[in-house]
């Protein structure tokens, strides 16, 4: 029995408010229910401390799949995210978004108080095909990657250009 997509994400966040009105106006999500949670049953449902409690904040974006929870802790926020691609646990959220919205797309994150690690660029994917995407870091330091992805017939064409190329005969030397 398949599992459906990811519903959504919940991120701990240090300014609940901040945080909403960073994925509000920089990624067009828009703010659905906002509440506050705690309580036993879900301290046990999530293996949480008794006494917890806090704000939440839903956003969506284009559809109710993939949704972020923001959520800040009564208790504060806790230790920074960790920052490097060898600790275990989430290290990047992912957005699709089309080609000819990076370029905005990176505007509106540094505008809207993310810091972008470089401008959008073209990638290589092995097996796959080029690519187009920048990454950012939102208002917490969360990692965050914008990526453009080739159409199914781009990635048909790039996977047969590969495999043509490997089954032609070597130039001798």
């Amino acid at each position: 029995m398949p599992v459906s997509e990811v519903h959504h994400v919940a991120m701990s966040v240090s300014d609940l408010e901040r945080a909403a009105t960073f994925y509000e106006r920089a990624l067009g999500y828009r703010r659905t229910l906002s509440a506050r949670v705690g309580g036993p049953e879900m301290a046990r449902s999530l293996a949480l401390p008794d006494d917890i409690a806090g704000s939440i904040q839903y956003l969506q974006g284009p559809s109710q799949i993939g949704q972020l929870e923001l959520i800040q802790w009564d208790d504060g926020p806790g230790a920074p995210p960790p920052s490097g691609h060898l600790q275990l646990g989430t290290f990047l959220l992912s957005f699709q978004v089309p080609r000819e919205e990076l370029e905005a797309l990176h505007a509106a994150v540094e505008a809207n108080g993310g810091t972008c690690i470089d401008r959008p660029a073209r990638v290589l994917l092995e097996n796959y095909g080029h690519i187009h995407a920048f990454a950012a870091r939102d208002p917490d330091g969360n990692l965050l990657e914008f990526v453009s992805l080739p159409s199914r017939a781009e990635v048909k064409a790039y996977r047969e250009q590969q495999a043509a190329a490997a089954g032609a005969p070597q130039e001798q030397a």
